[in-house]
């Protein structure tokens, strides 16, 4: 008896100890990666480019011929355009003896010619914003950086009680009142699961993956974030490493699509 009643407060004590220990959730951040997705096609390699011309050439050379009596009307100027056209096309593919002599059309009269802008027209014209510009790069995709502090980051805000990732970052992130100024931009959230999460001890940070489709980002005062700036993957490596963050870059770059045989 003695001893059983030294022992029930002792339990209790340790049960009451384990019960407090677990109701405090270790703290957890959510965190966007923002991205604008690739404008232009990307230019094809020497390699590739010979490939499609090869493939080109071999399906123009096994397709039936146009029947132009179905789509065009007889002596018309559009069937002269589409005959000259296609002696151009089989000269150029086949040589001159393949191609025959050029069709008797008479005079005909060009087509009016096509204003073509250069692949970089817009990102020179946008340079002097520098990183800031959504136009850098558009062959590839670029992602979003914030400063705060001197050092540079993913924008993130901290998790609220009862409330759901994809929550806090429409809300605080991305929102009409969010630490980007979602008023003045247009956002796509991919998914409410995150698509990584990076451990720093008992804290966890969740990210959310969006894009960008239209307006800017345009960090309000109170988000503390003092400059922003759309890089591509390359570069947010060499952002995060040259400021010593390596264990966040290690921990992010699987988000990147780079895997460890990539280092």
């Amino acid at each position: 008896m003695f001893a059983s009643s030294r022992s029930g407060p002792s339990r209790q004590v340790l049960r009451r100890g384990l019960a407090t220990a677990t109701t405090t959730p270790p703290p957890i951040t959510a965190s966007v990666l923002l991205s604008r997705h690739a404008l232009l096609t990307p230019t094809p390699k020497p390699l590739a480019k010979a490939y499609y011309e090869y493939q080109t050439k071999l399906r123009h050379a096994l397709s039936n011929p146009v029947p132009t009596d179905f789509y065009f009307k007889p002596g018309s100027l559009a069937l002269r355009r589409f005959l000259e056209s296609e002696h151009a096309t089989e000269e150029k593919f086949y040589g001159t003896k393949v191609a025959g002599p050029k069709p008797e059309l008479g005079e005909v009269q060009p087509e009016p010619p096509l204003e073509e802008k250069a692949r970089d027209h817009w990102e020179k014209a946008d340079a002097s914003r520098g990183e800031r510009s959504l136009e850098r790069f558009p062959e590839e995709e670029v992602f979003c950086l914030v400063q705060a502090n001197g050092k540079w980051t993913f924008p993130s805000t901290s998790l609220q009680a009862g409330e759901g990732l994809d929550e806090a970052v429409t809300s605080r992130i991305t929102g009409v009142k969010g630490q980007l100024n979602g008023q003045g931009m247009d956002t796509w959230l991919v998914t409410r699961k995150p698509v990584g999460v990076v451990r720093n001890g008992e804290e966890r940070n969740f990210f959310l993956r969006s894009h960008i489709l239209a307006g800017e980002p345009k960090p309000t005062k109170e988000s503390g974030y003092s400059n922003w700036a759309w890089l591509t993957r390359e570069e947010v490596e060499e952002r995060l490493r040259t400021q010593g963050d390596d264990k966040l870059w290690d921990s992010v770059k699987g988000m990147f699509g780079v895997g460890s045989e990539q280092e």
